[in-house]
């Protein structure tokens, strides 16, 4: 599957392909393709690539997502000449460039004559017609050509150890030949053995520890001969009576960090190593290290995509169970929005008719992340569970917390607030579990604060007692329930948001329809965040009282 190049006019393209599967899109900082423009949401849309195809799938936007002029709703099909719309954004869909080779007539006929040799390149890989004064430099060549060949190969990071030690050992005629690599705690851990009659780990090799630190401690590439006459401090004891005479010691090192340690020796006074042999150790050490530290970037970068791919799922079935922002049909206005401030969130709403009214919850979960979004799918279920049955709040209250406590960690508890409204008469039962009192928003007169007994939150005690309350929202007063990420929201400066400009911030609603005030909310909070990051997950919900004529 071709990868797609995705153009929005006055910004650098953005592609999309194997490298970048999923290309989240929006106002929020976390998107992957941050775009300030107010017509498009926080979390607007989704790119994904995949070898069957490339879909674009709209989030729930507020503005709405268009393909071709068509505006969607589910995932649809991408390919190069599309024309989508975000918002009002216009973007365009293109592929990306590949790079041409022209090959030109030579005019110079005696381009050849400038070269001072000319052989059949595999006889000079294998080290054919080199100066036979250069002793063991044809031998050294055909090593560096295997190994280099091995380097370039699509093989695992041990099956290139094994053979960068195969090569060298069998060069070198050593007697034993070790790999030693550190792990991510920095304990280093034999990695390839190689001995003459074995190979494997169940060899014991002896290796000197200031011969180890002298390569992964001061990055030295080391060449002893006759261990016992030399430097009594490098010939430890563990040389000698291992009966070594000749040691290669070369740390493989990359991007400045040393990853672990190359060692050949010969035992007894069979041969020598030279100079010769330590420079070819340590340069292929060198790009066998580069090797495997590229391995290990990329694997890391493929975890870390598919982490993102599986947290951005994660994202999009969190989002699918919470309930739309606003009711096809209901007795109540209705509107209500949730952003988490990861991936997926801890906060929670929902809403249904029950009982010939209509149930409304909000929640906030302590903590972020998974551990959080999972008890907020909990706590949702079960509060949807309880007040089909339930006609009594508090009772549902008691229910939810009973099973929060039995089946969630002791440390994490949920503050909730849920009711139920009256779409005939305004008569609003209620119970808070220790949440954010609720404001009421009258028409030509002051906002107040909903009378509400805090109750503790949910999941701390099995056996508590919730309270019921009671009271009446008038014909055009709109009830606003909220998060405490409204409230503690940060600006730049580290000052929180806090209730007084809650409430400052509802008394200039252009009006109290539900939608309205929610978007004029959000407006208040954003501007005073100053694109300062979103701490918290943020979720408001409002209900209006709107007696049938």
């Amino acid at each position: 599957m071709v990868s797609l190049l995705l153009q929005i006019k006055g910004r650098p393209p953005r592609p999309l392909g194997p490298q970048t599967p999923v290309l989240l899109v929006g106002r929020a900082p976390d998107n992957d393709w941050v775009i300030e423009d107010p017509s498009i949401s926080r979390i607007h849309a989704q790119f994904e690539w995949k070898p069957s195809g490339v879909t674009l799938k709209d989030l729930g936007s507020r503005n709405g997502t268009s393909l071709n002029g068509i505006l969607i709703k589910e995932a649809m099909p991408l390919k190069a000449g599309d024309k989508v719309m975000l918002g009002s954004v216009p973007l365009t869909v293109g592929t990306q460039g590949q790079a041409s080779v022209l090959i030109e007539a030579d005019e110079d006929s005696t381009t050849l004559s400038h070269a001072s040799i000319i052989m059949p390149a595999a006889k000079l890989r294998l080290g054919e017609g080199a100066d036979p004064a250069a002793g063991s430099w044809p031998q050294a060549l055909a090593c560096i050509h295997e190994l280099t060949l091995g380097l370039i190969r699509d093989v695992t990071p041990q099956e290139l150890l094994e053979e960068l030690v195969e090569k060298l050992w069998k060069y070198f005629m050593a007697d034993r030949g070790v790999v030693l690599l550190r792990d991510a705690q920095g304990a280093v851990e034999p990695q390839v053995i190689r001995t003459r009659g074995s190979s494997g780990s169940n060899t014991k090799i002896r290796l000197s520890h200031t011969l180890v630190e002298a390569a992964l401690e001061r990055r030295e590439a080391l060449l002893i001969n006759d261990t016992h006459l030399d430097d009594p401090e490098l010939a430890s004891k563990s040389l000698i009576l291992s009966g070594v005479s000749s040691v290669i010691v070369t740390p493989l090192e990359a991007e400045g960090k040393v990853i672990g340690l190359l060692y050949f020796d010969v035992l007894g006074h069979r041969k020598s190593f030279n100079k010769e042999d330590l420079q070819l150790a340590t340069t292929l050490a060198h790009v066998a290290a580069a090797k495997l530290h590229s391995a290990r970037l990329m694997a890391e970068v493929q975890k870390t995509r598919a982490m993102e791919q599986e947290m951005a799922f994660a994202r999009a079935i969190q989002q699918r169970m919470v309930p739309p922002r606003k009711p096809r049909e209901a007795s109540v206005d209705l509107y209500a929005e949730l952003r988490p401030a990861k991936d997926v969130g801890g906060d929670l709403y929902d809403y249904h008719e029950a009982h010939g009214r209509m149930f409304f919850c909000i929640g906030d979960v302590s903590g972020k992340g998974v551990p959080a979004a999972l008890v907020m799918a909990i706590t949702k279920t079960l509060f949807r569970a309880n007040a089909v049955f339930l006609e009594d709040p508090s009772q549902v209250m008691a229910a939810v917390n009973a099973r929060i406590y039995e089946e969630t960690d002791p440390a994490i508890f949920v503050t909730a607030f849920c009711g139920f409204l009256d779409p005939n008469d305004g008569r609003l039962v209620y119970c808070n579990a220790g949440h954010d009192r609720p404001v009421i928003l009258a028409p030509g007169r002051a906002t107040r604060v909903l009378d509400t007994r805090p109750g503790l939150a949910l999941g701390a005690l099995p056996g508590f007692r919730y309270l019921a309350q009671e009271a009446h929202l008038a014909p055009d007063e709109t009830l606003v329930l909220y998060t405490d990420g409204v409230t503690e929201a940060l600006n730049p400066a580290l000052e929180e948001f806090g209730f007084d400009r809650l409430q400052t911030a509802l008394a200039a609603v252009r009006s109290g329809e539900p939608e309205r005030v929610v978007q004029d909310l959000l407006e208040a909070v954003d501007r005073f965040a100053s694109g300062a990051p979103q701490a918290d997950d943020i979720t408001l919900m409002c209900l209006r009282h709107r007696p049938k004529p």
